[in-house]
């Protein structure tokens, strides 16, 4: 489980960590997220902080760059306020070196053993320190609401307060006085900490977050202050460790253990509220659970496929015909029937198939304890959505030719995907679809959403529990049938 500590400097966040540390949980064993990257041989002696933060930049590069299509908006999200915002331009750099430290040091203690609770008072969620607090520019209520959305989110947040005279005396007074505050005296002190605290506490009403914050006040450095302050760190925590326990207990053994997230699909056609029903699913979800979200209908890219993936708006223009829609459709109208597929058409279907098994094969690898939703899934049928889209089409008669070379390979990728555990099929009539589509800010061609409402009749998941939700009903009662449904699995 991750812990992390936020609030305005000298709000107590160290003070806290170390003394929870020093007198332990019932629920398990506590360390400090830092100890990933100090606590190893050659390194045990640093303590400098910041030769720590430099061996935390090392450190954690490597799963920064390996999780980064997991966090591509929330890193471009930073980087455009940091763009806009930022002080200077030596700022802006020692900021975004700050997003990918921490980004990364995330992902070490999330790949962690998940019986250790560790604790962070230099986590992801303080970015917003450096995004909106050390900022030209105060946050609007949407970028604060979007950071939330965006931010990878430890399990339990903890917003530690104190008064702001004493805010400002401690960063007066500290030995390590903060770069962005040195010099300023006490008036613009105390305007930079109130401005954290407007951050903090909206933070802490965001939609995201509310769930999984909890807040303590640290009013004074008396021992019986402290000492309170501990007590309620310590219940937040033993509370919020009993409430991820089933999941934790099911990822360490038990008859129904495995070392594979679990995977539940949201699959339908255009404009049936798959997005709408997945983010009321992961809200509820994630009050309980560890929780990721993917795209599996529209996968990042890969190292391999990047490249090609830049050439295709301009190979686009230069063959329109060869678009994968219009491939498609002409391929179901008929008009194509006899004719094998295009090249073009062909390699992008095998880039897609190879980007989607990527992509769902690394979000099995979050280990058990950790749900997956995914919107959009591959198909077992050809020719469906989502799915392969070479083998149901005419072949050369060549067993040597390269279209059916490409068939094969699509074919083995779209195989070597990991069967999802549960899947929803969300389904509403022809014309609700139409109308929530024309309803939509960025709709899609009524052409398409006819199409594909008519192909999501062959979505087949082998091996996957498959329950058909008509969403043509009040949103509460669509989430509600599947919570009930989620619920019933105890494995989830």
């Amino acid at each position: 489980m991750i812990v992390e500590l936020i609030g305005a400097t000298g709000a107590g966040k160290s003070t806290l960590a170390r003394e929870l540390l020093r007198r332990g949980l019932e629920s398990g064993p506590v360390r400090m997220a830092t100890d990933l990257v100090i606590d190893r041989p050659g390194r045990r002696w640093v303590e400098n902080p910041h030769a720590v933060n430099l061996l935390a930049d090392a450190a954690a590069l490597p799963p920064f760059l390996r999780s980064f299509d997991y966090h591509r908006d929330f890193v471009r999200f930073a980087y455009e306020r940091l763009r806009r915002h930022a002080p200077s331009t030596f700022a802006k750099a020692n900021y975004l070196r700050n997003v990918v430290r921490k980004v990364g040091v995330y992902e070490l203690t999330r790949r962690a053993d998940p019986t250790v609770t560790f604790l962070n008072d230099e986590g992801t969620v303080l970015i917003a320190y450096q995004l909106f607090v050390y900022s030209d520019a105060a946050p609007t209520s949407p970028e604060i609401e979007r950071f939330a959305r965006l931010v990878p989110l430890p399990d339990l947040v903890v917003h530690v307060k104190a008064p702001i005279h004493l805010l400002v005396e401690r960063a007066m007074t500290r030995p390590d006085v903060r770069r962005e505050l040195a010099g300023l005296d006490r008036e613009r002190i105390g305007s930079r900490i109130g401005r954290a605290n407007s951050v903090f506490d909206a933070l802490a009403e965001s939609d995201a977050l509310r769930d999984r914050m909890v807040t303590i006040e640290l009013a004074d450095a008396s021992p019986e202050g402290l000492d309170r302050a501990v007590r309620q760190l310590r219940d937040a925590v033993e509370t919020r460790a009993h409430a991820l326990g089933s999941s934790t207990r099911s990822a360490l053994g038990g008859p129904s253990a495995t070392r594979r997230a679990t995977v539940i699909a949201f699959v339908g056609s255009e404009a049936t509220g798959k997005s709408t029903v997945l983010d009321e699913v992961e809200r509820w979800l994630s009050k309980s659970r560890r929780v990721r979200r993917v795209h599996a209908g529209k996968p990042p890219s890969t190292p391999l496929t990047s490249i090609p993936h830049a050439l295709l708006p301009a190979l686009r223009s230069l063959f329109p015909e060869q678009r994968t829609l219009r491939v498609e459709e002409r391929y179901e109208g008929g008009d194509a029937r006899g004719t094998t597929y295009p090249l073009l058409f062909g390699i992008r279907s095998v880039m897609l198939a190879y980007e989607r098994r990527a992509l769902l094969r690394r979000a099995v690898r979050h280990g058990a304890g950790t749900v997956v939703l995914s919107d959009r899934y591959p198909s077992d049928a050809s020719g469906a959505p989502d799915g392969p889209q070479l083998t149901h089409l005419p072949m050369p008669r060549s067993a040597f030719s390269l279209r059916r070379i490409l068939a094969a390979i699509e074919a083995r990728l779209y195989r070597d995907i990991p069967t999802p555990d549960l899947v929803f099929q969300l389904t509403a009539p022809l014309d609700v679809t139409l109308a929530r589509n024309a309803a939509r800010e960025k709709k899609e061609p009524e052409e398409y959403v006819r199409f594909r409402h008519e192909l999501s009749s062959r979505l087949r998941f082998d091996g996957a529990s498959v329950y058909a939700i008509d969403t043509d009903r009040d949103l509460d009662q669509v989430v509600r049938e599947v919570e009930v449904l989620i619920d019933a699995r105890p494995e989830i």
